[in-house]
């Protein structure tokens, strides 16, 4: 059997094609644009459907295809009416329409109540907040409407004509018991949304149906996740205390744990409660603004004449980086503070400057406080009873060894990369496998698709103990002077 695995992020589509023994038989991926409407961006469906209908028939006439599944981003929704003409586009989860309806929310319902029930705080991203925005700005459209979908579960409507929305993707919308698994009906039916509009929800791998002879592929359509999910899975991260650091221009650690009680100030630090795709499990998501992001810095406004691209700058850098702490401290808020201070306004800063730095340095010191960051949000973490203890690293910061071997004796936790930067379509094979049956399990569909490059073990890590101390002090000490 092969197994397709799609992705479909906010500009690009992209898939893998596995063989049952995890040979990837193809790939591609293709850019789209955003849709503008009235000076706002959304995302473009119609650029989408498109793109989607030639990466079915492409694979489909290189390759025979058993099995599809769907990853997506999360939160951004379509508004459709009973005849399935779309009502409102997908607006991006950066969009500032919603802030007002999550603070009404806080003020109809304590945030300790809501982030109990759905495992977040009311906040402009999620679906129900821009819902509620719709509702009070464009009243017409709200009552001709009649579904809600997310991407993925929208894409999976088109291919089979059913409803269906894994867990994880649910959870982004705001209004998810992630106990109960269920969208509650108490929470929506008090905020005048019908349960209805929803699809239906279930675990990930779940068989949704046949897709429908006009895409070309006769095959069974699989029900995918959000993509950190995925990414997840592809990494191979199954158990308690698992995780995989997605270092891409921001940084995201999906770490898992079975139970937590962090009470509401775990969810105001930016702390979401995920259900994952391993009955019994939760994840949640930490995060770094600045990260591959932090890089471009140093090698664009730093390095002025520097004109290579990313994997040749890692190499041109270390070679003159030495393997010792760089002696200056890095706070790498160059984008603003995400979890756990939540503070977009904050800034970066690097101290310790002589005449005598050398552009090495400066280089390692941005690597270094991205670790240190990642370790103050981990030490963070096990006050509410999640610990990370290993980590797979993926995405562009995954290709540099220096720099992974820093965050391994940094934050204390081995690290490992994977054979391909794609961990989330590996994660969608993974599903399908044990969906079609051509694994038992998760845990050894993992033996069969997760493959792994290098290890990275800590070194203990005992040189950076006093710059750590004094890093866990910097954003008091810079928002002090600030003021």
């Amino acid at each position: 059997m092969n197994y397709l695995s799609v992705d479909i992020g906010t500009t690009a589509c992209k898939y893998q094609l596995f063989s049952e023994k995890g040979e990837i038989l193809a790939y591609r991926t293709e850019e789209y644009p955003f849709l503008f409407r009235e000076g706002a961006k959304y995302v473009d469906l119609a650029a989408i459907e498109a793109c989607l209908r030639r990466m079915l028939g492409e694979a489909a006439r290189a390759h025979r295809i058993d099995s599809v599944a769907i990853s997506s981003i999360g939160e951004s929704f379509v508004l459709l009416d009973g005849e399935d003409n779309v009502l409102f586009h997908p607006m991006l989860y950066t969009d500032e329409r919603g802030a007002e309806e999550a603070e009404a929310l806080k003020k109809c319902f304590s945030e300790e109540e809501i982030f109990s029930l759905t495992g977040t705080v009311p906040h402009s991203m999620y679906s129900v907040s821009k819902l509620l925005w719709i509702k009070s700005n464009e009243p017409a459209l709200f009552e001709r409407a009649e579904k809600v979908m997310l991407i993925a579960d929208y894409f999976g409507y088109l291919l089979t004509g059913e409803r269906a929305i894994d867990h994880s993707l649910a959870a982004r919308t705001g209004v998810f018991d992630i106990r109960k698994k269920e969208f509650s009906g108490e929470l929506l039916s008090s905020l005048g949304i019908p349960r209805a509009w929803f699809s239906s929800p279930m675990p990930a791998g779940s068989v949704v149906g046949r897709i429908r002879p006009a895409f070309g592929v006769d095959a069974v359509l699989v029900l995918g996740s959000h993509d950190q999910i995925a990414a997840a899975l592809g990494a191979g991260a199954l158990c308690e205390g698992d995780a995989v650091d997605g270092m891409g221009t921001v940084e995201c650690i999906t770490a898992l744990f079975s139970a937590v009680d962090g009470g509401i100030r775990m969810g105001r630090q930016g702390y979401p409660i995920v259900p994952y795709a391993v009955e019994g499990l939760f994840c949640t998501y930490i995060l770094n603004y600045s990260c591959g992001s932090a890089v471009r810095l140093v090698r664009e406004n730093l390095m002025h004449g520097y004109k290579g691209g990313e994997a040749s700058f890692f190499a041109y850098m270390e070679k003159e980086m030495a393997d010792a702490p760089s002696g200056l401290l890095c706070l790498p808020y160059f984008g603003g503070a995400s979890t756990p201070h939540q503070d977009l306004s904050a800034r970066g800063a690097i101290l310790g400057l002589g005449t005598q730095t050398r552009d090495a340095e400066i280089y390692r010191a941005v690597l270094e406080g991205t670790a240190m960051e990642m370790r103050y949000n981990m030490d963070t973490m096990k006050e509410y009873g999640i610990e990370v203890r290993s980590a797979v690293a993926t995405g562009g910061g995954a290709n540099s060894a220096a720099w992974l071997r820093i965050k391994a004796d940094i934050e204390g936790i081995p690290y490992k990369t994977l054979r391909s930067s794609e961990g989330g379509l590996c994660g969608l094979a993974m599903l399908q496998a044990v969906a079609m049956g051509g694994a038992k399990d998760l845990f050894s569909a993992k033996e069969t698709f997760v493959r792994y490059r290098d290890s990275f073990l800590p070194r203990g890590g005992a040189e950076y103990v006093p710059y750590y101390e004094k890093y866990k002090k910097l954003y008091k000490t810079i928002k002090e002077i600030e003021k």
